[in-house]
C-alpha cells in the first residue's frame, strides 16, 4: 500500500516546486524502515552485503514487471507495455538499478521546429523506483537470475531503437560467479 512508504504529507506535497524528485529532501527510502539488513539466513546477510552501494534496493526486490512507455513522444500516440530493465544508474554508474524508458528519438521535436543537436547526450533511460517492492523474488531466491541468466539486464539488443548513445553507457552485464 502508499502508505507502508509514503505520509500523508509526502502525499500532499510540502508547498515546494521541485524540478525533479531527487531534489525532495527526506523522500522515502527503503533505508528510513530497513536500518540494517540481517538475517538467520548467513546468505542472505552476504547478499546484502556484498551488494550494498553497488545495486539499489530494488534491483532485487521489485516484484516483476512494470509499465514503461513507449511512442509518446514519438507523435504516434502512447503505447505502454510491461516490462522489467536493470542496467547502471545515470545518476550513478557505480550501482545497478531498475530503469524506465523515456521515449524521445532525434526528431521527437522536428514538427514544432526543435532541433535536437545534444541528443545522444542524455539517454533514454532513468533510474526508477519500482512501486512492487516484494521481500522476495526470483532475484532474491536465486544469484543465477543476474549472474548466470542475466535476467532483464539492458542489452545492445534490447536498447531503444533510435536512442541516445548515452544509452550504451547504462549497460550492465553481471559477473559470473564461481561457488
Amino acid at each position: 500500500m502508499c502508505l507502508d512508504c509514503h505520509n500523508k504529507q509526502e502525499l500532499h506535497g510540502d508547498g515546494q516546486k521541485y524540478m525533479t524528485k531527487q531534489e525532495v529532501k527526506d523522500r522515502p527510502s527503503c533505508t528510513n524502515c530497513h536500518k540494517t539488513i540481517t538475517s538467520e539466513k548467513p546468505m542472505t546477510t552476504m547478499a546484502h552485503n556484498v551488494h550494498l552501494g553497488k545495486v539499489s534496493c530494488y534491483g532485487c526486490h521489485s516484484g516483476g514487471q512494470y509499465r514503461n512507455c513507449y511512442n509518446c513522444h514519438e507523435g504516434t500516440g502512447a503505447k505502454s507495455k510491461p516490462g522489467f530493465i536493470l542496467g547502471k544508474n545515470p545518476r550513478n554508474r557505480n550501482e545497478v538499478t531498475t530503469l524506465r524508458v523515456i521515449p524521445t528519438v532525434r526528431d521527437s521535436f522536428a514538427k514544432a521546429g526543435i532541433r535536437m543537436a545534444h541528443y545522444d547526450n542524455l539517454p533514454n533511460y532513468w533510474d526508477t523506483p519500482a512501486h512492487n517492492i516484494r521481500k522476495r523474488t526470483d532475484r532474491t531466491r536465486s544469484c543465477d537470475s543476474c549472474h548466470k541468466d542475466r535476467t532483464g539486464f539492458l542489452t545492445r539488443e534490447t536498447l531503444l531503437k533510435g536512442g541516445a548513445k548515452a544509452n550504451e553507457g547504462l549497460i550492465s552485464t553481471p559477473k559470473a560467479i564461481s561457488r
